[in-house]
């Protein structure tokens, strides 16, 4: 089970790299046309055709990035707190805290540095937001909320071995309260104001992304169980995510029509967090022959270096291109796997020759 765990924090930190090279291939695609001569155009995006499909697809399915990552880490937070104190829990988590701050505050810090010398300026409310909620950049969120879901890991545990059915039903509330928000900015509805409460479950990630650490806190105590459940079921699982990824696509298309947007990010959509959920299951039944790759566990083991440091090396990739090759930039395809291959085998290079290099032992202070 460890190294199917193992393997599936690689799939997700490629989805991950993918997720946002998306991105800079909608960029290209919107803002960069007269950089390049293509067929491709903000209305092609807009309309369902085999090209924007699969983008929408992909995208959709790479979306599942770190809802797994916090299964992962569920997993094994759960396994470190089921037969210790809370204590002796404490003492182990403050450890497993310092090693995610510390690279979480240089990677952060290098990106502050990379936009200053863009031409940003930063104010002390400004940093102090970027260092407390992970704003460097967008996937920087997912710091300070796994660092949230460890604190209350101990807590956690007890209750998935008391009430584990109660405690997915609180968790799968919260997740569908946490979406109204987003349902309601993407219909431009104006929302009453008795509406306003739900923006309390959109101020943070937590109560959205409950749900997935807490699956891979039940994997850890009820594994036999669980997993005996999950293969039982298997093809109704591999059914329901056919039909999710669909409806995604369904809702997608009708969602662009009204906001009247070339492109959304459809992460906060109810029906794309429980596809991310059927994703998950599917890789527990399905991903044991990905387990048995070398190099897939070798990316695994950095994936947390990588999560930190591919977005500065993808949009640096990105400008590249924009500047010296710009006729990849309407390859979107080519363009897309520049940018994905170069987000995971950079920092690996990097990581390697800090590894080798006279300041190995800082190594672990840089990329965890």
């Amino acid at each position: 089970m460890t190294r199917n765990l193992l393997s599936l924090n690689a799939v997700a930190i490629i989805f991950a790299v993918y997720h946002h090279s998306i991105y800079w291939a909608v960029t290209a695609i919107n803002h960069w046309g007269h950089r390049f001569v293509s067929s491709a155009t903000p209305q092609l995006l807009t309309l369902s055709n085999p090209f924007s499909i699969l983008l929408r697809i992909t995208d959709q399915i790479a979306g599942v990035a770190v809802p797994a990552f916090l299964f992962v880490s569920g997993f094994f937070y759960g396994f470190l707190c089921n037969q210790q104190s809370i204590s002796r829990n404490y003492r182990v988590i403050s450890k497993r805290i310092l090693y995610l701050l510390i690279p979480y505050v240089v990677w952060s810090t290098i990106t502050v540095l990379f936009r200053m010398v863009d031409g940003q300026s930063f104010t002390i409310e400004r940093l102090a937001r970027i260092y407390l909620l992970g704003e460097a950049d967008a996937p920087f969120y997912y710091v300070p909320l796994i660092i949230q879901l460890i604190i209350l890991s101990p807590l956690l545990i007890r209750v998935v071995k008391k009430s584990p059915v109660f405690l997915i039903g609180i968790a799968l509330v919260f997740q569908l309260l946490s979406s109204i928000p987003w349902y309601i900015k993407i219909l431009n509805l104006s929302p009453s104001q008795s509406m306003i409460f739900f923006n309390l479950f959109k101020s943070g990630y937590l109560f959205s992304h409950l749900l997935w650490f807490i699956f891979g806190l039940m994997l850890s105590v009820y594994r036999e169980k669980f997993t005996l459940i999950i293969k039982s079921h298997r093809w109704w699982i591999f059914i329901f995510l056919l039909i999710f990824l669909i409806l995604g696509q369904v809702e997608f298309q009708k969602f662009i029509e009204i906001s009247g947007k070339n492109w959304i990010n459809s992460q906060s959509s109810i029906i794309t967090k429980w596809l991310y959920s059927l994703v998950i299951l599917a890789f527990i039944v399905f991903g044991n022959k990905i387990s048995t790759l070398n190099k897939i566990n070798f990316i695994g083991a950095n994936s947390y270096g990588i999560y930190l440091s591919h977005v500065l090396v993808i949009e640096i990739c990105a400008r590249m291109i924009y500047h010296v090759w710009p006729f990849l930039l309407g390859q979107t395809f080519l363009f897309l796997g520049i940018l994905v291959s170069m987000g995971i085998f950079v920092p690996l290079l990097l990581m390697t020759l800090v590894r080798k290099g006279p300041i190995n032992p800082v190594h672990s202070y840089i990329w965890g």
